[in-house]
């Protein structure tokens, strides 16, 4: 073997160590930007199944509003509005997580998975409107009520104030919840697109 086929073998062999050096530092990298992945999904699947897991705290709250509302001397529609605010939205929580479970988010088809996420970002975008409607019929009839009643100004302002701010509050927490919801939902959507490429 002369002088150029050893410097030839030399340079071979280094260039096999650079790449096996290249593929291992390729593999740690891989591994990194899969965990970083998996434990931001982790942070939108909670934050999309915070709604679902929040049901026995949002029943308790309704309850609390019309105990309440009747404390408090409001006329029977306002508790009796609350009521079937709430019948409505509660099994609506239960249609729109209908065929979503955080195992499938993880581990499922990654097609079947996306598609069923974009069915319940539809299903949450018609809730949303569902109740925003019934928030505005709320505040309608409120309105129309109390112009009616025979009561005092100041009690009139004081309970026209009260349904006000909770029709505000509750509208402004719904949208800050649901533009955070549906992020999530378009995080984890595309991080499963990234998956499957």
């Amino acid at each position: 073997m002369n002088q150029e086929e050893r410097n030839i073998d030399q340079e071979l062999e280094l260039m096999r160590q650079d790449y096996a050096a290249l593929k291992e530092r390729f593999d740690k990298q891989q591994i990194i930007n899969d965990h970083l992945m998996q434990n931001a999904m982790k942070k939108d699947v909670k934050r999309l199944f915070l709604s679902k897991k929040s049901v026995p705290a949002v029943i308790a709250l309704f309850i609390i509003a019309v105990i309440l509302c009747y404390v408090q001397g409001f006329e029977w529609w306002v508790p009796l509005s609350l009521i079937i605010y709430g019948i409505l939205t509660i099994p609506g929580i239960f249609w729109v997580y209908k065929g979503i479970r955080e195992e499938d988010i993880y581990n499922g088809d990654i097609l079947s998975t996306t598609e069923a996420l974009r069915k319940f970002k539809n299903r949450y975008v018609v809730l949303v409107t569902s109740i925003c409607i019934l928030f505005f019929a709320f505040v309608i009839v409120a309105t129309l009520y109390m112009t009616s009643m025979n009561i005092s100004t100041e009690l009139m302002w004081r309970r026209g104030i009260v349904i006000a701010l909770l029709c505000v509050g509750t509208l402004a927490l719904e949208y800050y919840s649901a533009k955070r919801l549906l992020s999530s939902c378009d995080a984890i959507i595309e991080r499963l697109k990234m998956k499957d490429e």
